[in-house]
């Protein structure tokens, strides 16, 4: 219902403004695509923060990730976009592995941990192939997943990994007692190094699926400003907080998934309507407002159904 009523919404204004295009099929593939790499992003993300554990290094692992599997894939593999694949997925989960080792033995806060790896990986691609960056949107071979329908491709993926860990896995469930009460956990028996490194395995994988959109859906310049990748992280991580806001009507999954379709119908809705840089301003501030509004109903509307559940389950008893 969030999306629909987000576009309901937009194209109200959008018609109002003269935007006529809005709702068109062209609109839609647009919009699908920007949704698929956000919400790939944001599941990568909050496979970590649901654990309890803000990571700051994902931002920096997609670009990295991206500089490095694009060139040796365009240069050294004659295009090879099999190659591409591969590299994208198995130096996500190394980078992140790497993340995990830092944060495990390091013995450090996971804040300090990923914001140091972070800086450390930015650094790497101001001199990985010449600080050439990430520029393969023109490669009509290895960009196939930036666009409608192959980028769903990932996006499907990334949702299948994500729901697996979570559900069908031990240390899925592990993960959400330790992100609960860490101690405790540990207690009964939980082995918390292991739980860390294999959590970091799978969001290394969705890591790996949302640079393969990522990488050639816009041209991404080598980090030559510390933490400039953070701008990345933040900006998809909104989908998680409305997936955890809304994780107790339908799943944080398919809360994520919602979030981003429906962070993305705003912003395009809102790039139509004002100019480039008002547009970027305003939608900033729009966000904003509309996280605080989302999680205010969301909080009221939890409220909501567990009274229309006490008045149903009072009248039940009354009748028998």
């Amino acid at each position: 219902m969030l999306p629909l009523a987000m576009f309901v919404v937009m194209f109200i204004l959008c018609y109002a403004n003269g935007k006529t295009y809005y709702g068109t099929l062209p609109m839609w593939r647009i919009v699908l695509s920007d949704t698929a790499v956000a919400a790939s992003c944001a599941l990568g993300i909050g496979l970590q923060f649901k654990s309890g554990r803000f990571d700051f290094s994902g931002g920096a692992i997609m670009l990295l990730t991206a500089i490095v599997a694009g060139h040796v894939a365009q240069d050294m593999a004659g295009n090879n976009l099999g190659v591409f694949i591969i590299l994208c997925l198995a130096i996500s989960v190394v980078l992140s592995i790497i993340v995990a080792l830092v944060y495990v033995y390091g013995r450090l806060p996971i804040v300090i941990a990923t914001i140091g790896m972070a800086l450390l990986y930015e650094s790497i691609t101001c001199i990985a192939f010449n600080g050439a960056g990430a520029k393969y949107v023109a490669n009509m071979t290895l960009n196939v997943f930036s666009s409608f329908p192959l980028a769903l491709v990932p996006l499907i993926a990334s949702v299948v990994l994500y729901a697996f860990y979570s559900y069908g896995t031990v240390t899925g469930k592990e993960a959400q007692l330790l992100s609960n009460n860490q101690q405790s956990a540990v207690n009964i028996g939980i082995n918390e190094k292991k739980n860390v490194f294999i959590s970091y395995v799978y969001s290394g994988l969705i890591f790996g699926f949302a640079t393969m959109i990522y990488a050639t859906k816009a041209p991404h310049d080598a980090s030559f400003t510390s933490l400039s990748t953070a701008g990345e992280l933040f900006s998809n991580i909104l989908p998680v907080f409305i997936g955890l806001m809304l994780a107790g009507f339908c799943g944080d999954l398919i809360g994520t998934i919602m979030g981003a379709l429906t962070l993305s119908l705003l912003s395009y809705s809102l790039a139509a309507i004002f100019t480039a840089e008002m547009g970027s301003a305003i939608s900033t501030v729009i966000t904003g407002l509309f996280i605080l509004v989302l999680n205010v109903v969301a909080g009221q509307g939890a409220g909501w159904i567990a009274s229309i559940k006490k008045v149903f389950k009072n009248s039940s008893r009354a009748m028998a």
